[in-house]
């Protein structure tokens, strides 16, 4: 085991990472997963700053009903600041009118975590193979990770999914099809101990970690006030507004309106405006 990795480390790690419940960079850094696929890795910790060794986020996804395109805005709720889009969800369902929540359905919401990873295998991307990236986790591969960081598994796991010796533990990611043909990760595990193949200097994985809270750009409360104004309800904006797209790949466009229609009928915003 590398003398820059240890128990201890571990002990800080497991209460920053502990299961609790309280872009503007690139994202070519991100794993890319395909069904039928099998994917091997690393976890590398963050060993200057064991809090910063995962980024759990908040997203927010839906279509923009001026340019058509995903619009994908990070949560405020990550960093356990209020958020326009929450509370515009909260209000309509709090009017227990159907038909005005099967319209906001569409704002979904979604819960990730991110994490460096040393690629040993990567069937869709093999350029990747003998660096470090970025594992996006939804949460079937994050219950597995929990539960080896301190849950079911973690006496057998622990420290050893973050080690980079021989000591260490891969995570082998299987995607399948599910019932309903989305991709499925229920079927992924971390493996015995073993050495990182092709892994033949440790402090440079460790130096190779990313900022994985650079990736997506902090936007105030204003901001995605007004892009839930302009994008979701329809109301004209006369300026231009940054906003982030999501579609093979998250990029950050400009757009301005001129003619928005309102997804949000009449009767609805007559309701909200007395609550």
């Amino acid at each position: 085991m590398s003398n820059k990795y240890n128990q201890s480390l571990f002990d800080s790690l497991k209460d920053a990472l502990a299961d609790k419940s309280n872009v503007e960079s690139s994202f070519k850094d991100f794993l890319k997963f395909e069904p039928d696929k099998t994917y091997v890795v690393r976890l590398v910790p963050n060993i200057k700053d064991g809090k910063k060794t995962r980024f759990h986020y908040f997203q927010h996804i839906f279509d923009s009903c001026v340019t058509g395109k995903k619009i994908s805005v990070l949560c405020p709720n990550t960093y356990g600041e209020k958020c326009p889009i929450d509370e515009h969800r909260s209000k309509v369902w709090a009017t227990k009118n159907q038909t005005l929540i099967d319209q906001v359905k569409p704002l979904k919401k979604s819960e990730r975590w991110l994490y460096n990873a040393y690629v040993i295998k990567d069937p869709t991307n093999p350029s990747n193979e003998g660096s470090v990236k970025i594992l996006n986790s939804g949460a079937q591969l994050q219950k597995i990770i929990q539960s080896a960081i301190d849950g079911d598994d973690s006496d057998e796991f622990g420290f050893r999914i973050f080690d980079l010796s021989e000591n260490g533990c891969n995570l082998r990611i299987k995607v399948e099809k599910n019932d309903g043909g989305y991709p499925s990760y229920t079927s992924s595990k971390f493996l015995s101990p073993s050495k990182v193949d092709g892994l033949t200097d440790q402090d440079s994985a460790y130096e190779s970690v990313k900022d994985l809270d650079s990736f997506f750009q902090r936007k105030t409360y204003a901001e995605i006030k007004e892009i839930l104004d302009v994008h979701f309800l329809g109301k004209e904006k006369a300026e231009s507004i940054n906003e982030t797209v999501e579609e093979d790949e998250i990029e950050t466009v400009r757009e301005e309106p001129k003619s928005a229609v309102s997804d949000i009928d009449k009767e609805m915003e007559d309701i909200l405006k007395d609550l």
